[in-house]
């Protein structure tokens, strides 16, 4: 089994070719989705209205992606040197419970969807629509769980440059089905549905060929082992919970801000979602910080799990810095080509101009979160998440009905944005050296003592 060897060699170098081709691919999938919401932002505002409504729901979904893709990352980084053998019998149970995970979910969220309806008082010529939606893609869910399982598997085996390349290939393919689906045949949500169900599958596909043809993977019998599912425990379980706060944070901001009408839910909607497509390098670069510090976990190699942790930090910093002011400088610009409809434009240009600097400390953050995540400290990383997004709506929901204005809401974001920057990155690094450089020093000087009190014996005995 060959790929990088994380255990030697420049960590500058090693984090950028590890994190080039995923942010590339996550920079695709950024497209994507601003392909989406161009599409469908020529519709309709009902159809804008739906999407925004959405979002919460998308996150359920997410959080077992995520959950899943982390998991496999950790386990196959630690366990790469047990061959194909082992790696084919890891795979195959974090397939199944991919596959469980998703079904199960699916169907509660599909059996949840009228009460969604009535939580959010959608309207009742709309309820049809969103009903719809929700049903499509938690379908169209499952194959997306398990393509994004196998490409997590090719990175944690070093090959993260093929995953890439498949996911930019699909995300490719992606855009110019709903342009078709949406705008030549006028689908409108159906048509994303659509486009997604095709592109999963067959990405799905094509990473299962990559693995066999790499031999990576081979066809064993299956037997079940219960140690292939503990990275499940220790990253999965944590990384889940954190995304299913997500879900039930932005389900209460959707709240916050349906009092201020349709057209307010709308421009938030997209605002938030060109916000959520904002954090995907932060967490590439934390995705790439943790499969260096778990190939990095001998006590020889510790002190390079920590200075991974600080100069991808120091890469997130200065990256977001660029994507903060250009996000804030052309938020014009991009949310006019992106909708037509000039109420949502105004809503989504209104946050965007109070929130969009504020990823200057937001991205950092999302970083040290997923080096969290995948470094042991899930539930560490769930209390801060925790913590962020209670203060968010508890002054959101007081400060908006005590003035009647949806911008203090926007300015809560921004603030805890900034707030949790430092919050959140000092002591963890704090922490990191203390465990992987000032720890393992501990343990060179006891080694070192102990070889000279050894030299000493054995030289008089002689």
């Amino acid at each position: 089994m060959q790929g990088i060897d994380y255990t030697a060699g420049s960590i500058h170098r090693l984090l950028l070719r590890t994190a080039v081709p995923m942010l590339l691919a996550s920079l695709v999938n950024v497209i994507t989705q601003l392909a989406n919401v161009f599409f469908l932002g020529h519709t309709s505002q009902s159809v804008l209205y739906v999407l925004s409504l959405y979002i919460p729901v998308s996150f359920v979904m997410i959080a077992i992606i995520e959950a899943m893709q982390l998991s496999v990352q950790v386990a196959v980084a630690r366990s790469r040197a047990g061959g194909s053998r082992a790696f084919t019998q890891l795979f195959v149970h974090m397939m199944g419970s991919a596959m469980l995970l998703a079904i199960l979910t699916g169907g509660i969220v599909m059996l949840m969807t009228p009460v969604l309806s009535w939580f959010y008082r959608v309207p009742a010529d709309i309820g049809p629509m969103f009903t719809l939606y929700v049903g499509g893609m938690m379908a169209v869910s499952i194959p997306a769980v398990l393509a994004a399982v196998t490409s997590a598997a090719l990175r944690g085996l070093g090959r993260a440059q093929a995953a890439s390349w498949n996911a930019v290939g699909m995300a490719m393919l992606n855009i110019a089905l709903v342009y078709t689906f949406v705008s030549v045949f006028g689908l409108d949500l159906k048509g994303i549905i659509y486009a997604n169900l095709i592109t999963s599958v067959l990405s799905l596909a094509i990473s299962l060929l990559i693995l066999f043809i790499r031999r990576e993977m081979i066809f064993e019998r299956f037997a079940f082992a219960r140690k292939h599912l503990m990275a499940l425990r220790h990253v999965g379980i944590p990384v889940f919970i954190s995304y299913c706060m997500i879900f039930l944070s932005t389900f209460f901001f959707n709240k916050i801000v349906s009092h201020f009408g349709e057209g307010a839910v709308a421009g938030f909607g997209v605002g938030y979602r060109i916000q959520t497509m904002a954090i995907l390098p932060g967490i590439v670069i934390g995705s790439a910080i943790g499969i260096i510090i778990n190939h990095n976990l001998q006590s020889p190699h510790r002190p390079r799990a920590y200075a991974s942790y600080r100069q991808g930090l120091l890469q997130s910093f200065i990256l977001y810095v660029i994507i903060a002011v250009a996000v804030w400088i052309w938020r014009d610009p991009l949310i006019a080509f992106l909708i037509e409809d000039a109420a949502t434009r105004a809503e989504a240009a209104q946050y965007l101009s109070i929130v969009a600097l504020s990823y200057i400390g937001m991205g950092p953050m999302m970083t040290t979160l997923l080096t969290m995540e995948q470094s042991g400290r899930g539930y560490q990383a769930i209390l801060l998440n925790a913590v962020y997004f209670l203060i968010i709506i508890v002054l959101g929901w007081g400060l908006t009905r005590a003035f009647n204005e949806v911008t203090y809401f926007y300015a809560v974001i921004a603030g805890m944005n900034v707030v949790g920057m430092s919050s959140f990155f000092l002591p963890f690094m704090r922490m990191l050296k203390r465990e992987y450089v000032e720890s393992s020093a501990d343990k060179d000087i006891s080694t070192e003592g102990e070889a000279t009190l050894s030299n000493k014996s054995y030289s008089t005995q002689t």
